[in-house]
């Protein structure tokens, strides 16, 4: 998967710093934060930073990694930093099972985040293998 400041460079679209929206965002991996399944970018370290001790007062909704459930968190949100990423929770109980395995929550299964008013897609069937030749007689 590329980097979603490429893709959003490659667009021209440009991006306000979420702290401060009157100034610019810098689309680099210095001044980008994941949180959750989102993407912020901020338009110097120091925002960055302050975004990054707590980002429930301007991340918005997030998808809990665990119930896949969308909700906006508090600022006591159970929370786990795992390889350069802020993870949030609905629960403690999320939580520690997203700890017990992360590697099988960190990244998005985007046939199980529910959006509320959208119909869920079931997800595809499995293709079967194609039929083995008859072995020769």
């Amino acid at each position: 998967m590329q980097d979603p400041q490429v893709q959003i460079g490659e667009l021209g679209i440009e991006i306000p710093d979420l702290v401060d929206p009157s100034r610019k965002a810098v689309l680099d991996p210095a001044h980008r934060s994941f949180v959750n399944y989102e993407t912020y970018f901020f338009a110097d370290e120091a925002d960055k930073k302050r975004f990054d001790a707590d980002p429930t007062g301007s991340c918005g909704a997030l998808t809990d990694p665990i119930s896949k459930r969308r909700f906006r968190p508090a600022s006591d949100a159970p929370r786990a930093d795992v390889d350069g990423r802020i993870y949030l929770f609905l629960s403690e109980e999320d939580r520690s099972k997203f700890l017990a395995s992360p590697e099988a929550y960190a990244r998005p299964n985007y046939d199980a985040i529910e959006i509320p008013g959208m119909p869920m897609m079931p997800a595809p069937a499995p293709t079967p293998a194609p039929a083995s030749p008859a072995p020769a007689q």
